[in-house]
């Protein structure tokens, strides 16, 4: 299993215990990562179907709980390649948390051909916040999307 997914493993469990260690090197105590929760929901099943063409993505807002499990289908509607990435944000913490959250190396989508389709699934980051999404092929310029963790 690749680093990310049992990093993601990790944290899903983690969730539940309320707390995820910052190495997962030991129980010293000094390692304990609690992120805010605001809503004091986690996990669930997502599923996302979007789109990209030359100028935007449709959505342009994708919503879920920190924690979920998601499957999200990209569709290209445009004239050239166009693929899916998410950016990292700033981790709001004061507990020794990682100073960044960044979804699995698994939610990102290669660019792929006009009128092709192409599915990922992954767990969403478990800090809360709103993580911008856009193109990762050379040259696009479509303005970002917005991943809300809730």
């Amino acid at each position: 299993m690749p680093r990310s997914k049992i990093a993601c493993v990790f944290v899903f469990a983690s969730a539940f215990a309320g707390a995820c260690g910052g190495d997962g090197g030991g129980d010293d105590g000094d390692d304990t990562c609690t992120p805010d929760d605001t809503d004091g929901v986690a996990g669930g099943n997502t599923t996302f179907a979007l789109t990209v063409d030359d100028t935007s993505f449709k959505p342009t807002i994708l919503k879920t709980q920190n924690v979920s499990n998601v499957t999200l289908t990209l569709t290209n509607a445009g004239t050239k390649p166009h693929g899916f990435t998410v950016d990292c944000i700033a981790t709001p913490n004061s507990s020794g948390c990682p100073t960044q959250s960044c979804f699995p190396d698994g939610s990102m989508i290669a660019p792929i051909a006009p009128g092709a389709t192409a599915t990922v699934t992954f767990v969403t980051p478990n800090p809360e916040g709103i993580y911008a999404f856009h193109s990762n092929a050379p040259g696009d310029t479509q303005p970002a999307g917005q991943f809300v963790i809730q």
